[in-house]
């Protein structure tokens, strides 16, 4: 028995029926405002809504004619016109419905409009609309240039994976040969420009842009630097510091005109909460400083060259700082006028480079810094920004560590590898691999011209200050500070415990130990100090650079054994296999003697005859070009100006390429070192191709692609010479037992390393 309630009558039909209307309706709606904008497909996705929803009425209404109830079966008892009403009832339903088809076309139509010229206006490049009014072939040749040798392989990728990712769609790839060859050319620039694609770029023509101009007044500066406690180190530097550097700016002023002012977004991942490493607050108390100091100098160089800079050193500020609809009103972060920023990191969720103007021309930031932001936005997310960032990185890594698939495949392993950057943009404080960037650091300079000529009136003759602020570094150093004790009366700077009245385990106790000492205080010691001595760590710190400049002699410990991730804890993980020969091997070979004496400090005999022939000498005190404000101002400049590693633009200029063999087992860092230059991995591309081989004097038997750090290379023994196949493993340090490899070497300005003569 049919109970009451399951009755279908005409009435409940009717109701039923106005309610799914109602729900379709607001479907229809929510879909046409929620739609992605992807031209092919959001116009038929258009037309098919449109299209299936007046095929519907139509056939509600067909049917309705049909019904002697409009479709409605009759009630056991209906009431007198109850079917003529119904009809009517649907008969306006439906007119309605279909007025509303017509708004909502009309809507549609409107919407497209709005959204296509919104994208004109963001996006950099549109391959599809470009292609529209421009004569090109009905078929595309992948074109065979030497310059770009992975043209090829990319092509074929494309072919199979184009559908992987739903953006290169949204670039106008459609699966025809010319769309990708256009997409590798102008957006990812694997390929070489299109003859019939001259007109178009891969960025929107570069507009005027404002010039950049010296800031002198550091008052806007310093106050954002006055925005946390973990900046004020950097603040009472950069501060102590200014006459330095606008002396500096003075004196280059004429080689700092006409530059493009840039939007410079310094992000500093060690103070942040998250890292937990405290080096702002631990700077006071013994904590490492090397850090801190390059970070110092980074900042007011980008700052006194006149260019935006933004400041961010929390989690929270980065997150602000990238999202377009977020705040940025940290009065100590923020140095833009809100609203300037225009990236929508919506629009850029996929693995393609990011579209509309990105938040910053370059993006300094650390390693903390670069696990930050791929946290919050992924792997996708670091590749977005990828070629705008600059890795504060001081020990460097190497490119067998930075190519993910590669470090995987041979293990690798490094929690500070796997970025997959351009190897040129991680930025050492020592130039101690040229795969990477020399960044540097300013040592502060604290003698006048006066006291300079009068070094040697000022200095005590029989002063030694230990290079060792902790006790642990002290551990095992008691035969040495005897032997010294017998020429020098011996100082130092180390922490002391909280319990003044506890002697300190490993400092012998005849050691006159001033605790941590204010800037001031430390140097004004180091004046009346003739011989700054090392324990072995920290490796490659900033004090005997400052040790050197006030006119003292650093006695270097060599290490007989060098030290590397293989046999040293402190370089476990890090990624590189670079071996340190001493504990400063920059100044073991940049400096030398009379400054710089490195000695076996485990062999008394070698360090009674330095200490003799280091107390007979009288040495001026000397700094490194590189390492004034000068020299880092024209360093950090150039690189502004001149990197650019979102397009195949080649810097240094091709003139300084200078082309050599190397011997075999022997990486191009110590081939071109042993002619007196530099290997410069911009080059790489230049000599991976057998037309560039034989040209420069190389005969190969055979050549064949190889994915290997020692590539491009020649086997001396087959005479079969390989090219790189893959250009994030271009290497200056790697090397093989049986490849000769094929270096491209350039000369450099004395006291410059990383600049070459044509380079300015």
């Amino acid at each position: 028995m049919q109970r009451p309630w399951l009755k279908l009558t005409s009435r409940r039909i009717g109701m039923l029926l106005v309610l799914l209307g109602f729900v379709w309706g607001c479907t229809l709606i929510h879909l046409t405002l929620t739609r992605t904008d992807q031209s092919d497909g959001g116009e038929a996705l258009r037309k098919k809504i449109l299209t299936m929803s007046r095929e519907y009425v139509k056939e509600v209404a067909k049917r309705a004619e049909s019904s002697p109830d409009g479709l409605l079966e009759a009630p056991d008892e209906p009431a007198a016109g109850y079917g003529f009403d119904m009809k009517k009832g649907f008969a306006v339903l439906l007119d309605d419905m279909l007025k509303r088809l017509d708004k909502l076309e009309g809507r549609f139509n409107k919407l497209d409009s709005h959204n296509v010229d919104k994208d004109k206006e963001d996006a950099p490049v549109s391959i599809k609309s470009n292609l529209e009014g421009v004569v090109h072939p009905e078929s595309c040749e992948i074109p065979n240039a030497p310059e770009f040798p992975h043209c090829g392989g990319k092509m074929e990728w494309m072919k199979g994976f184009w559908t992987s990712d739903p953006c290169y769609a949204d670039y106008g790839v459609d699966g025809s040969t010319c769309s990708f060859l256009v997409y590798l050319s102008e957006i990812e620039s694997w390929c070489p420009p299109l003859p019939w694609r001259k007109n178009f770029t891969s960025t929107a023509s570069e507009e005027p842009g404002e010039m950049a101009s010296l800031q002198e007044d550091s008052d806007p500066l310093l106050r954002m630097l006055s925005s946390d406690k973990s900046l004020l180190w950097i603040k009472m530097r950069v501060e102590r510091m200014w006459p330095q550097w606008v002396e500096a700016a003075n004196s280059l002023a004429s080689s700092l005109a006409n530059r493009k002012k840039k939007r410079i977004l310094i992000h500093l991942g060690l103070l942040s909460k998250e890292a937990e490493w405290h080096f702002g607050e631990k700077a006071f108390d013994g904590g490492p400083l090397g850090e801190l100091v390059q970070w110092s100098d980074i900042i007011a160089s980008v700052y006194i060259l006149g260019h935006d800079l933004d400041l961010s050193f929390t989690k929270e500020s980065l997150k602000r700082w990238l999202n377009p609809r977020g705040s940025r009103t940290h009065a100590g972060e923020i140095h833009h006028k809100p609203g300037k920023l225009e990236f929508d990191s919506q629009k850029n969720k996929g693995g393609c480079p990011i579209k509309g103007k990105p938040p910053a021309d370059i993006i300094y930031i650390d390693i903390l810094g670069l696990a930050q932001i791929k946290k919050t936005l992924g792997m996708a997310g670091i590749q977005h920004y990828a070629c705008y960032f600059r890795v504060v990185d001081s020990f460097g890594t190497e490119p067998e560590f930075n190519f993910r698939p590669y470090a995987k495949q041979r293990s690798r392993k490094s929690p500070w590898g796997g970025w997959n950057f351009n190897p040129l943009q991680f930025f050492t404080m020592f130039p101690h691999s040229p795969d990477n960037s020399f960044m540097g650091f300013v040592v502060e300079q604290h003698l006048n011209k006066t006291e300079i000529q009068d070094i040697q009136k000022i200095k005590r003759q029989h002063q030694v200050l230990v290079y060792g602020k902790n006790d642990y570094m002290w551990a095992g150093s008691g035969n040495l500070m005897n032997n010294i004790r017998k020429h020098f009366q011996i100082h130092a700077t180390v922490a002391k415990n909280n319990d003044d009245q506890q002697q300190l385990e490993n400092v012998p106790s005849f050691i006159n130990n001033h605790g941590v000492l204010p800037s001031e205080q430390l140097y004004d010691l180091l004046k009346r100090t003739k011989l700054f001595v090392g324990l072995g760590f920290p490796y490659e710190g900033p004090a005997p650079l400052e040790a050197i400049a006030s006119g003292c002699v650093f006695l270097n410990p060599k290490f007989v054994q060098p030290k590397s991730r293989l046999n040293t804890k402190f370089f476990e993980g890090k990624p590189t296999f670079r071996q340190l020969t001493s504990q400063h091997p920059y100044v073991e070979v940049f400096v030398g003697k009379p400054h710089v004496y490195t000695v076996d400090i485990d062999d008394a005999e070698s360090v009674e005859a330095a200490l003799t022939e280091i107390k007979n000498s009288k040495v001026d005190p000397y700094l490194p070009y590189e390492f004034t404000a000068e020299g880092m101002l024209q360093r950090v400049s150039t690189y502004i100006q001149k990197h650019d590693f979102c397009s195949p633009h080649t810097w240094p200029p091709e003139s300084a390429l200078q082309v050599r063999l190397s011997g075999n087992g022997q990486s191009c860092k110590q081939a071109c070192q042993d002619q007196g230059l530099i290997c410069e991995p911009s080059f790489f591309p230049l000599l991976n191709n057998k037309d560039a081989m034989e040209k420069n004097g190389i005969k190969c038997n055979s050549m064949d692609d190889m994915m290997e750090i020692y590539a491009p290379s020649k086997n001396d023994g087959t005479g079969a010479c390989s090219v790189q196949s893959e250009r994030l493993l271009y290497s200056c340090v790697g090397q093989d037992p049986d490849y000769q490899r094929i270096c491209p070497c350039r000369d450099f300005i004395h006291g410059q390393v990383a600049l070459c003569h044509d380079c300015l």
